[in-house]
């Protein structure tokens, strides 16, 4: 399933559960080892692979067990500083929004 901008939240939990638990098996892994390297209960990457809301230390835990943590930086890239908050018109990078972008 490809997940889209107008993906319901339950429909995308649910595929970032089934992803997760296609990791752990292609590694051949169970989910007692799993989640003993992640430090989170069996129960837990239980509830993960179902697609039931976990935290995101919970999902940076498993990734980095399932050595898929670098993967988050292909979803959530690092934004680079604009020279223009370099310039000095601005003191650093942007920490507020305006509210009336896109």
């Amino acid at each position: 399933m490809d997940i889209r901008q107008t993906t319901r939240t339950p429909a995308v939990l649910d595929e970032l559960g089934r992803r997760i638990e296609r990791l752990r098996l292609q590694q051949n892994r169970t989910i007692a080892s799993v989640a003993e390297d992640a430090g989170v209960g069996s129960a837990t990457l239980q509830r993960l692979e179902s697609g039931k809301a976990a935290n995101l230390k919970t999902l940076i835990q498993v990734l980095r067990a399932l050595n898929r943590l670098g993967d988050l930086d292909n979803i959530i890239p690092d934004i680079e500083v604009s020279p223009f908050e370099l310039s000095g018109s601005r003191k650093g990078p942007r920490k507020r929004a305006s509210g009336t972008g896109g």
